[in-house]
């Protein structure tokens, strides 16, 4: 602000300048002017006291005489005295010799003097620079008849003195000028001080608040009205500032809570341009860039959901609609709620509330699909059942052999449902149990709980022919329920043995690797085409079913093992060719002591 001063300085400084010089100049030319008006009435007045003595020498022809005048009155008033005829001839004057003088016939002061005189008046004054004297002169000639003849007395007098005087006062003007305004801009200077810099110091100050440094300190004066200016723009600075706080804890608690819905919430304005979309949103769509601005048909690209809200904003009350949207990720399941929005008492956008049901509904699908294997392969066995005790009740029971035979029929189902109960059972418990939680995990070698697997498996596999073998290449160490480990290899063993066929070998194998515990079960079977492997480790999956059955499987043997491997934080893989067999491998993260 002092260098804003300092620049208008000039504009306060030139204007009073300029005025106080013409005011003193016009002050100066009218004091000229007076004085020289004087000065030619005492002229003219001089040329007629002179005209009158002078009249009775000029008629006696004493012209001596009317010389010796013209010195004495000249040298007694300080003029020039000058008598001239009409014809410019001078006869007389008060400083030079009469006979050395140029003729006056066409000095100014006498062609004005010649014509006054036919015009009747008195005399023509006139002020000009004189060649003889070498400066400005004030002439005064005064035409008198004396007989016949016209003569003219000119009295001049010198305004060498004027000017000098008129020349200091000059200086003295511009001095009272410069001085003027040198006080002015020092009391503009004083006011700036003791007025305006208050002023100027709260405007600095607001501009602060105004720039969002809302704890800056108003200066306040001690004493006038900018004290009571001050006082009030603090108490509304506080006020501001209480009112900023209380909107920034209300948008930060409703961000917070927008944000953390899981719901996703798109925002739009009237023309269906993105104004607000939170993360659940964003992350159902997939969206990298935040899309505020965008229309919303650049943001979801689907032909229902424009005329869902096409239809929102015809009908103007709130819908639901239930979409299947197909994203380059994926295809979504959403059920979508729409209404129209109202700020301040008009309607200014539209709400989306969307709910992912991608999830639920695979669950119910799976639940469907769970339900519908579980009662088919309860109905199978249960209806061999009953077929052979009905047939047993018919009168079978009474052949011994046909008895027999029925009722091995019955046992080998009834095992058969036993099995199929258990393994539901151990997924079920699998599924609802955290990691760790109702499990006894302690730090094992990998191949303990791979030879007690084997134990088990041995007797079915010399059952059916089949040659187990078991290479340990390192025992790495491993966090374990040695008895899920076990289940899972076992399961594994289990199946190989069910898929291999007879005088085959199959080979389990213990290693280390990335710093991962690998157990490998490598069979020689038949093998698994690739398009079974992704989902080879779901519930009910068989890739021959007839076969599966007739191998006495349940088909949740493999999900088993996929649950088992989850809760030990290691995973199930496979790779398979057709006729050269499979290789199942288990992969957990090792235990460093």
């Amino acid at each position: 602000m002092k260098n804003g001063f300092i620049q208008s300085w000039p504009l306060i400084f030139l204007p009073v300048a300029v005025v106080l010089f013409f005011f003193f100049w016009l002050q100066f030319s009218s004091f000229e002017e007076l004085y020289i008006q004087q000065t030619e009435t005492e002229l003219l007045g001089r040329a007629r006291l002179l005209a009158y003595a002078a009249r009775p020498l000029i008629e006696a022809g004493r012209m001596d005489e009317v010389q010796k005048l013209c010195r004495d009155e000249g040298g007694a008033v300080k003029s020039r005295i000058t008598v001239i005829d009409a014809n410019g001839k001078v006869l007389a004057d008060s400083e030079e010799e009469p006979a050395q003088m140029d003729n006056h016939a066409m000095r100014p002061e006498i062609l004005g003097a010649l014509e006054a005189f036919r015009n009747g008046r008195a005399g023509a004054p006139i002020v000009r620079f004189s060649s003889t004297q070498g400066q400005r002169l004030i002439y005064c000639a005064y035409p008198v008849r004396i007989g016949n003849a016209l003569y003219i007395f000119r009295s001049a007098f010198s305004i060498h003195q004027i000017d000098r005087m008129l020349s200091r006062v000059r200086m003295d003007i511009i001095f009272a000028v410069l001085l003027t305004a040198l006080v002015a801009g020092g009391l503009s200077y004083i006011i700036f001080r003791t007025v305006s810099r208050p002023v100027l110091a709260l405007c600095r100050a607001s501009a602060k608040i105004a720039a969002g440094e809302l704890d800056t300190r108003l200066p306040i004066p001690e004493r006038g009205a900018i004290r009571e200016l001050a006082e009030s723009v603090s108490c509304m600075t506080e006020e501001l500032k209480a009112r900023i706080n209380d909107i920034s804890r209300e948008k930060s608690e409703r961000d917070a809570i927008f944000a953390a819905l899981a719901e996703g919430v798109i925002v739009l304005d009237m023309e269906e341009q993105v104004i607000d979309i939170n993360t659940a949103a964003r992350r159902m769509f997939h969206l990298k860039d935040n899309p505020l601005g965008s229309p919303i048909t650049g943001v979801v690209r689907n032909l229902e959901i424009s005329e869902f809200i096409r239809k929102l904003r015809e009908e103007k009350k709130p819908l639901e609609s239930e979409f299947t949207v197909r994203l380059p990720e994926g295809t979504l399941q959403l059920r979508l709620r729409g209404s129209l929005v109202t700020w301040a008492g008009a309607q200014s956008g539209i709400l989306l509330v969307i709910y992912d049901l991608t999830q639920l509904r695979r669950l119910e699908n799976f639940r469907r699909d769970f339900v519908a294997n579980v009662s088919h392969e309860i109905k199978t066995p249960l209806t061999v059942i009953r077929g052979a005790v009905e047939t047993l009740r018919d009168g079978a029971i009474e052949e011994p052999e046909s008895a027999a035979r029925f009722m091995q029929i019955i046992e080998l189902h009834s095992e058969r449902l036993t099995s199929l109960v258990e393994d539901i059972l151990s997924l079920s418990k699998l599924e609802c149990h955290a990691v760790g939680e109702g499990y006894n995990f302690t730090v094992v070698g990998a191949a303990l709980p791979v030879s007690t697997a084997m134990e088990l498996a041995q007797p079915k596999a010399e059952a059916a022919g089949i040659k187990l073998t078991c290479t340990v290449e390192s025992d790495p160490k491993i966090e374990a329920d040695v008895q899920l480990l076990e289940q899972a290899v076992f399961n594994l063993i289990d199946n190989a043995i069910k898929h291999s066929g007879e005088n085959r070998e199959i080979q389990v194998r213990v290693r280390e690797e990335n710093d991962e515990a690998v157990i490998d079960v490598i069979d020689h079977g038949c093998g698994i085409p690739a398009e079974h492997l992704p989902r080879l480790f779901e519930r009910f999956y068989r890739v021959d079913k007839a076969r599966s059955r007739k191998a006495g499987g349940t088909g949740l043997g493999l999900a088993i093992v996929k649950h088992i491997m989850q809760l030990h934080r290691g995973r199930a893989e496979v790779s398979s060719r057709v006729g050269e067999g499979s290789t199942f491998s288990l992969r957990l993260p090792v235990v460093h002591s």
